[in-house]
This record gives structure tokens, C-alpha cells and sequence, in this order.
């Protein structure tokens, strides 16, 4: 009987080591897992914020190339314009010459402010695109360096398999030594006067 519930108690202790093993493996695998997903959601995230701040910047560029050949165009226009008016006996400093040249040194402005409009919101649909990347890196991150706070959860079911097991275990032993022979203690008990002599009692 004895080595039939030390086996038990062993298998328990097996059973108990087997299955905080197995939490402690999983764990590991998960998180694992967890990190590299983060990882890879990373490095897209960061190709990605890469990639939208170039095409804001090829905007910008491509955006102030136009703009300076426009104010070009412009100054060239106004050149021909003052040779067309001086020839034409019109006096550039007052009078309808002044006013023309005014009229048309306003709407080469004008198409000056257009293109840089047109310019800033190309490039700020690409920053957004940029800002959303740079925050999906930085949750990614976050995500990577949080990958292994699941082992305090894991510890604690680990010590309730071992406190089950502890438990289980005890029953066991338990259960063992109420199947031992007794003993009896005779203290606290009082015999008959009639039978002292017989256990050798006096008085």
C-alpha cells in the first residue's frame, strides 16, 4: 500500500512538473510570435513613413520648379509688355502703361499663389501618410516591447498547477496514512479499580 501512494504522489509531482513545463513552453512560443509580427509591422511601418516623406518632398521640389518657371514666364512677359508700351509711346511710370503692368504683375502673382497651393496640399496629403506610418511604428514598437508582459500572467497559472499539484499530492498522502494501522493512546483514560491489580496499577 505504501509504494502504491508514494507512486501516486510521484505521478502527481510528474504530472504537476509536466504541465507548468508545457504553460512555460507556450509562453515562450507566443510571445515569440508576438514579437516578431511586431517587428515585421515595424519595419513596414518604417519603409512606409520613408516612402510617403520622399513623395511630400519630390512634391515640394517638383512644386517650386514650377513655380519658378511660372515667375519666369512672368518676367519675360512683363519685359515684352513694357517694350510693346514703350513703343507704343505709353509712359510706364503713370497713366494706362503703369496700369497695365500693374494689372499683369497681379495675375502672374496670382497664378504664383495658385501653384504654391496646389503645391502644399500635394505634399500634405503625403505628410499625413507619413505621420500615420511614423504612429504605426511607434504602436509597433510599443507592441514589441509589451510582447513579454504575458509571463506574469503565465507564472501565475504556473503556481496554480503547482499549488493544484501541492494540493492533489497532499490529498494523496492524506488518504495514505488514514489507510495505516492506529495507535492507540491510552492517556486521559481511567481504569476500573476492580482490574488495577491486574495491570500492576496500585492505589
Amino acid at each position: 500500500m505504501c509504494s502504491v501512494a508514494v507512486a501516486g504522489i510521484a505521478l502527481s509531482a510528474v504530472g504537476t512538473a509536466v504541465g507548468m513545463y508545457g504553460q512555460y513552453q507556450q509562453q515562450k512560443v507566443s510571445e515569440a510570435a508576438a514579437k516578431q509580427s511586431a517587428e515585421y509591422n515595424a519595419q513596414v511601418a518604417a519603409a512606409d513613413q520613408a516612402s510617403q516623406t520622399q513623395l511630400a518632398q519630390n512634391e515640394i521640389a517638383k512644386g517650386a520648379a514650377e513655380r519658378n518657371r511660372h515667375m519666369r514666364g512672368g518676367a519675360r512677359q512683363m519685359g515684352e509688355m513694357r517694350s510693346q508700351l514703350a513703343a507704343s509711346g505709353f509712359e510706364m511710370d503713370s497713366g494706362s502703361g503703369l496700369s497695365l503692368l500693374g494689372e499683369s504683375a497681379e495675375e502672374i502673382q496670382y497664378d504664383a499663389n495658385i501653384i504654391d497651393q496646389n503645391t502644399n496640399m500635394s505634399a500634405w496629403q503625403y505628410q499625413v501618410g507619413a505621420a500615420n506610418a511614423a504612429n504605426n511604428q511607434s504602436w509597433a514598437n510599443y507592441q514589441k516591447s509589451q510582447a513579454g508582459s504575458g509571463r506574469t500572467s503565465t507564472l501565475i497559472g504556473m503556481g496554480g498547477t503547482l499549488l493544484g499539484g501541492l494540493g492533489q499530492g497532499l490529498g494523496q498522502y492524506n488518504a495514505w496514512q488514514s489507510t495505516k494501522t492506529p495507535k492507540f493512546d491510552l492517556a486521559g483514560y481511567t481504569v476500573n479499580n476492580a482490574f488495577k491489580p491486574a495491570y500492576g496499577i496500585k492505589g
